[in-house]
């Protein structure tokens, strides 16, 4: 019993094993567009400025003037990786973004956050949130 215990102890702590990051939050704002060019709800983390500039036209396709702002952000991709938090997307609007907390789970960076859900206000909208976290050295 007290080696299936231990047994039971070590694969659960290797498995919960994350690493607090922390970060900064340098750009929210919030997508509107139609249905039919939502982007999923997800993070996505970059490590350099091509695999941010390859993302670009995702966001391009559907705010045109948000692309704008993102392609002009003057990164420093050089020590820090940049994560994009993207929500939900509502026909009402506004949600927000909430970021429980960034983690470092065996070398792979992830997001846990939540939205509060849309208010009454008829228009669609899709929260986004920018994050910065220091590099590893």
């Amino acid at each position: 019993m007290i080696i299936g215990l231990m047994f039971l102890f070590i694969n659960c702590s290797k498995e919960e094993t994350r690493d607090r990051i922390s970060y900064e939050i340098i750009h929210e704002n919030s997508l509107s567009y139609s249905e039919e060019n939502k982007i999923p709800k997800q993070f996505k983390v970059f490590e350099n400025e091509n695999e941010w500039n390859i993302f670009i036209p995702e966001i391009e396709r559907v705010n045109p003037n948000q692309a704008e702002i993102l392609k002009n952000l003057n990164f420093d991709f050089i020590n820090n990786n940049l994560i994009i938090v993207i929500g939900e997307y509502f026909f009402y609007c506004c949600s927000e973004i909430t970021i429980v907390g960034v983690y470092n789970n065996r070398e792979k960076v992830t997001v846990d956050f939540y939205e509060s859900g849309p208010g009454e206000l008829t228009a669609v909208s899709q929260a986004i949130l920018i994050l910065k976290i220091k590099k590893d050295k």
